[in-house]
């Protein structure tokens, strides 16, 4: 029998380089998506609607605000791409007051956008951070792949479905 379960919270995260080197201590603001749009109007539509193209979105920032600025923060500065991965554990619970956990997973590559070395306020953090541009982003949910979007490679995949396939089937790309 099923259970009905309800997300709760996130439990903890960490902050990973190239998937094994721990990065330090962080706020992450994930990539929001947004697509391209346009405006679709005319015979046969009550108005006005805008209308996503299909796979294209706008850029896809992410910002690592850390405690206090550190050789590492630094060095992703080097304007190269960089692998960061996000490890974390959601807790959910149940009806019958049951645990239950989601281990997540989301990497993205990208290059640095902007940088803030943050501030000296003594006793305080520094909240130094770094904004990426990603060019790719991959989130996986109890090691199923729930959404990747590769920007170089021309893939846009949503609960395993790639939605560009009929797309790059028609341009030659596969």
């Amino acid at each position: 029998m099923s259970v009905n379960t309800i997300p709760e919270r996130l439990v903890d995260y960490r902050v990973y380089l190239s998937g094994s080197d721990l990065l330090g201590v962080a706020d992450v603001e994930l990539p929001k998506i947004q697509f391209q749009t346009e405006s679709l109007k005319g015979a046969g539509i009550l108005g006005e609607l805008e209308t996503p193209t299909v796979g294209m979105t706008k850029s896809l920032k992410a910002k690592i605000t850390f405690r206090t600025t550190t050789a590492a923060m630094v060095s992703l500065l080097d304007c190269s791409g960089h692998d960061l991965e996000f490890r974390s554990v959601a807790q959910k619970c149940d009806a019958s007051g049951g645990r239950a956990y989601d281990a997540n997973r989301i990497v993205i590559r990208g290059f640095p956008s902007e940088g803030e070395l943050g501030k000296l306020d003594k006793g305080a953090s520094g909240n130094s951070s770094i904004e990426l541009e990603c060019v790719y982003l991959k989130y996986v949910i109890n090691d199923s792949t729930v959404l990747e979007i590769d920007k170089l490679n021309y893939i846009f995949k949503v609960g395993g479905t790639d939605l560009l396939s009929t797309i790059k089937t028609a341009l030659g790309i596969v």
